[in-house]
């Protein structure tokens, strides 16, 4: 078997090797969390939810559903990442930019922060990204974000393995889950993906430096914003996303 240069950087699933991320991740993997969002702003919303505002909403895999209940309007640092979404969900409307500093003349009745939430590495980018979710709201308009990994259940050194095929090529995803030190609130998802195309082998390493607070912390950064906060820790949550996961929803006091 004739072996390709290997590839070493940052974010590569985002970009240039975003097809990998469509073979491992589909929009059948999201029904269920997208069920669990529908469902929480059903439970906590003053007036009928008509509009919301995806931050941080990658391929749109999660779009695909929600647009069933919602106008939904997406927002991704990634290019390629919307290309995706917009051919996954034409109805939708998708703007390239960076959930710390987005801003539009629209506002909407609900902001949802799920999965790109951890990759904030301090209480200022929290600050930041609360801060500018309030003032992208409608009055008591409703801000759900859902934080993956709680660092006193964290799955330190975590290895898990799947393997996906389609027309010819072959995708084995590796990833890894390690925090160097829990003081330093970050952990290192280090990604290996061995992409076999035509008896032609390609390594990939993708390391991505997210963040690791205390649910205290979140809770905090929160309500500092302007909201009005409570927090969830529920096994339903835990069952969608994993052990440790959960829930701040916070209304605009606007």
């Amino acid at each position: 078997m004739k072996k390709q240069k290997d590839t070493f950087s940052e974010w590569q699933l985002y970009t240039d090797y975003q097809w990998v991320w469509e073979m491992i991740s589909g929009t059948s993997d999201y029904e269920p969390l997208s069920a669990y969002v529908v469902a929480k702003i059903s439970e906590h919303e003053t007036h009928k939810t008509k509009t919301l505002l995806h931050l941080g909403c990658g391929s749109g895999n999660m779009d695909f559903h929600l647009k069933n209940h919602f106008e939904v309007t997406g927002v991704d640092l990634s290019a390629d990442m919307l290309t995706s979404a917009r051919k996954k969900n034409p109805e939708c409307r998708y703007f390239t930019g960076d959930m710390r500093s987005f801003s539009t003349n629209n506002r909407f009745d609900a902001v949802i922060i799920p999965d790109s939430i951890n990759y904030l590495r301090s209480p200022e980018e929290m600050q930041q990204v609360f801060g500018n979710a309030r003032k992208l709201l409608n009055p008591k308009g409703l801000l759900l974000v859902i934080v993956a990994y709680d660092p006193e259940k964290f799955p330190q050194n975590r290895t898990t393995v799947d393997t996906v095929s389609d027309k010819g090529i072959e995708v084995t995803f590796v990833e890894n889950n390690y925090a160097p030190g829990f003081e330093e609130n970050t952990f290192e998802a280090t990604f290996v993906i061995l992409i076999r195309d035509n008896q032609r082998l390609k390594t990939l390493i993708d390391i991505h430096t997210l963040g690791l607070f205390k649910k205290e912390t979140w809770f905090s950064e929160i309500k500092n914003a302007g909201f009005k906060a409570v927090m969830y820790q529920d096994p339903e949550l835990e069952a969608t996303e994993q052990e440790g996961a959960f829930l701040l929803i916070g209304k605009n006091q606007k």
